[in-house]
């Protein structure tokens, strides 16, 4: 890599922090990029739902396993534009085939498949070309601090994957009639309509142009931040701009050669006398002392006075560890530093699993609810609505003659019981034998006011006598007389009659 030429400033970050310096990038090579993806994301997704009309769900899962391909081309514009020249769409479309030859996509696409860390390591296959066991071993320097970083990315990108597609589906499910809105979420809980299916079929390919650039773009930020660390890309950089910049400096008169030439003028114009003078004495040498005068000498001078005062100081050390001979952690000390590290990563991924879980199995459970529930209102809608205090009344839960049944209570004495049978009937008459739309939550009087609306006029008076006579009964504790209850059975007696 030209690490000269890269377009973004160049020094180590932190694990999120280059993150978001890779969303702020695919940003930077918006044009260049997501169309670039989103054209090979809508010809595979368009070819295999042509492919798989009966089963769209089949298709949706294979073009999620392709998305290794999808990363393929979004990474390649993403290292050209860092290191070089931005590509054109014409320019990457054109290298497709050679993105899906020469960049070990099958390794992706099999046993890589389901690695959390996929794009962080994905340049190692296609950048760097590596293969089998370089590659693990390159992959695992590579992991090491920004496997954090790498886990929150997926995680979060895959939630707004789902977010888009339901705001895609809560968008559909505006348009829906009124009073279908929830059919609509429980059609797409038992997945039994073909419209919910095809709508979740165009929304998917939608969220992966959307969400996968930013995927691979802070995958690819993760990688660059760590060689940055590893290999010191910053210093190499600030090095190669010094020498850029001798190179370029225009080269000066040399200061040495005037301060020559002053001295040589000042040395011919000093006075003749000096030269009179008499020579002075040779400096005499000695010899250095040896190690053993050394020694002695360094004991004379801590023998004196200024060096005669001792003082003991006592601090609190840690054991000493168990070491190595080159001052290295032991085997012991290396294998519970990574057996540590390792249960930190697992107890780390296994907490986003349970959350991930547990916000699953949330949503299974309201979508079942609202799965029954809406079961239970299509079967009621079905049929006709009967009013709340009269849900428990089916045609067979009467008497074969509804009418002489009620003369036999009443003539026992039981005035209530024989007018809630006659007001039973004529509600099942009204309701099934009618047609009327009477609501749960109506009232008496608004039955009564439902029937004198749909019905003739002579039917509504004779349900309006029996509707005020079932009242006064029920609520007041009047007693009927016997000739008004004659006189109700005798104008009910034909459609009681065909209603049980």
């Amino acid at each position: 890599m030209q690490t000269d030429r890269i377009s973004v400033a160049v020094r180590p970050r932190a694990g999120y922090e280059a993150v978001d310096l890779g969303f702020r990038f695919a940003r930077a090579v918006f044009w260049p990029l997501f169309p670039a993806h989103a054209l090979v994301v809508g010809a595979i997704s368009l070819a295999l739902y042509i492919a798989m009309p009966g089963q769209l769900w089949l298709a949706s899962v294979v073009v999620w396993w392709l998305k290794p391909l999808y990363d393929r081309v979004a990474l390649a514009v993403l290292a050209d534009a860092l290191f070089g020249p931005v590509p054109t769409l014409l320019e990457t479309l054109a290298g497709v085939p050679r993105l899906i030859t020469r960049t070990g996509l099958a390794h992706s696409l099999t046993w890589l498949r389901l690695s959390p860390l996929r794009t962080f390591t994905q340049p190692v296959l296609q950048l760097e070309g590596l293969r089998g066991g370089e590659r693990a071993r390159r992959a695992s320097v590579l992991i090491g601090r920004e496997s954090q970083a790498a886990f929150g990315l997926l995680f979060a990108c895959g939630i707004f994957e789902l977010v888009i597609i339901a705001a895609g589906l809560q968008l559909a499910a505006t348009f829906r009639p009124e009073g279908d809105f929830a059919r609509f979420w429980i059609e797409l809980a038992g997945a039994e309509a073909p419209t919910v299916t095809f709508l979740e079929a165009l929304l998917y390919p939608l969220a992966i142009s959307a969400i996968e650039p930013l995927f691979v773009a802070g995958g690819f930020a993760l990688y660059v931040n760590r060689r940055i660390w590893l290999e010191g890309w910053d210093i190499e950089l600030a090095f190669r701009k010094l020498e850029q910049r001798a190179a370029e400096e225009p080269p000066r008169a040399s200061r040495g050669g005037a301060i020559s030439l002053g001295v040589l003028v000042a040395t011919l114009l000093l006075p003749l006398g000096a030269a009179a003078q008499p020579e002075a004495e040779e400096p005499t040498s000695c010899e250095a002392p040896g190690p053993e005068g050394a020694g002695a000498c360094i004991d004379a001078v801590l023998a004196a006075e200024e060096f005669a005062t001792i003082e003991r100081v006592e601090i609190w050390l840690p054991k000493a560890s168990e070491s190595s001979a080159d001052g290295e952690p032991g085997w012991l000390a290396r294998l519970g530093l990574w057996l540590g590290s390792v249960a930190a990563g697992v107890l780390r991924v296994g907490a986003w699993l349970a959350i991930a879980l547990l916000v699953g199995a949330l949503a299974i459970a309201i979508l079942r609810s609202l799965r029954r529930s809406g079961r239970a209102g299509a079967d009621e809608a079905e049929r006709p609505r009967e009013p709340r205090f009269a849900r428990d009344l089916r045609p067979e839960s009467l008497p074969a003659d509804v009418v002489a049944a009620a003369r036999a209570r009443f003539e026992s004495g039981d005035t209530r019981g024989a007018l809630s049978l006659l007001y039973r009937g004529a509600l099942i008459h009204l309701v099934r034998g009618r047609g009327l739309r009477i609501p749960e939550s109506a009232t008496e009087g608004e039955c009564e006011r439902i029937a004198s609306e749909a019905l003739p006029p002579a039917l509504a008076g004779d349900f309006a006598d029996l509707s005020r006579a079932w009242v006064f009964c029920a609520y007041a504790h009047r007693a009927l007389p016997a000739a008004e209850f004659t006189q109700l059975c005798r104008r009910w007696s034909p459609h009681l009659g065909g209603a049980a």
